[in-house]
């Protein structure tokens, strides 16, 4: 993703929180928080997720989890196709709603941020009405 690439992890509006990889920080790293988010995942039944993969020939543990909430909802990237346009894969926190949202990771933060794209899973006062981005370097 460039925008980690550039600014490292970060915390936007101060709710979603943005992984990087190969970072120090266990917490922030996108590599540890894939594997331990897919082997979550892999394990549990979570047949309306499995379903939703289907669609992309995709199964739990071939995603990427590249961000998450503070109420514990994931992004995820599912791997299909090329990088850039990988679909992201927001799961809620408990894993019983689930909803895709195409583009970039990029376009998607920006989206959401602006209202241009509406998730049911994100809570109603998301985002403030001036989102900031801390970097957490």
């Amino acid at each position: 993703m460039t925008l980690t690439n550039r600014y490292g992890p970060g915390v936007f509006d101060e709710f979603i929180v943005v992984y990087a990889p190969k970072w120090p920080n266990k917490f922030l790293d996108i590599g540890r928080r894939t594997e331990e988010s897919t082997a979550i995942l892999a394990a549990k039944e979570i047949p309306d997720i499995r379903a939703r993969l289907a669609e992309y020939d995709s199964r739990p543990e071939e995603l990427i989890h590249w961000a998450s909430t503070h109420n514990a909802d994931s992004f995820f990237w599912i791997p299909t196709g090329t990088p850039d346009q990988w679909p992201t894969l927001l799961v809620a926190a408990r894993q019983f709603d689930q909803e895709i949202l195409a583009g970039d990771s990029t376009d998607i933060l920006l989206g959401l941020l602006s209202g241009s794209v509406q998730s049911g899973i994100l809570p109603g006062d998301f985002p403030s009405e001036e989102p900031e981005f801390e970097s957490l370097r």
